[in-house]
């Protein structure tokens, strides 16, 4: 065996398959975000924002909900990690391109700012 197979080899090995579902967390330490809800570079005046914590291993956690204020701005806590975050609202009314899409962030420790621009740039 060659040196640079030998070195391929062990980087299979060490990586492995990949047929382990990626790490999720599992955390239920909450944090707050904060932003502004974007449509077409316009903030919305009404609706609201959903951010669902749930994963393979939070089964048992649903998402939570927030009105949007009138100057499009929203503050919501939710656990840390990953959230599917989608914004409802009359915004959207005739748009099935941006009707249900949902985006990801990761919510991190202490204050978090994430603005909500659809569609995402």
């Amino acid at each position: 065996m060659t040196t640079s197979s030998l070195a391929v080899a062990i980087v299979v090995i060490s990586t492995g398959c990949g047929d382990r579902p990626p790490s999720v967390s599992t955390s239920r330490t909450e944090a707050t975000v904060r932003g502004k809800v974007l449509i077409k570079g316009k903030a919305v005046d009404r609706g609201k924002v959903v951010f669902d914590a749930a994963n393979h291993l939070r089964k048992d956690v649903t998402g939570k909900s927030v009105d949007v204020n009138k100057d499009g701005t929203y503050s919501i806590t939710t656990l840390l990690g990953v959230n599917s975050v989608r914004y409802e609202g009359p915004a959207l009314a005739g748009s099935r391109e941006l009707e249900g899409m949902s985006l990801s962030y990761d919510v991190k420790e202490g204050d978090n700012l994430y603005d909500i621009i659809i569609p995402p740039q």
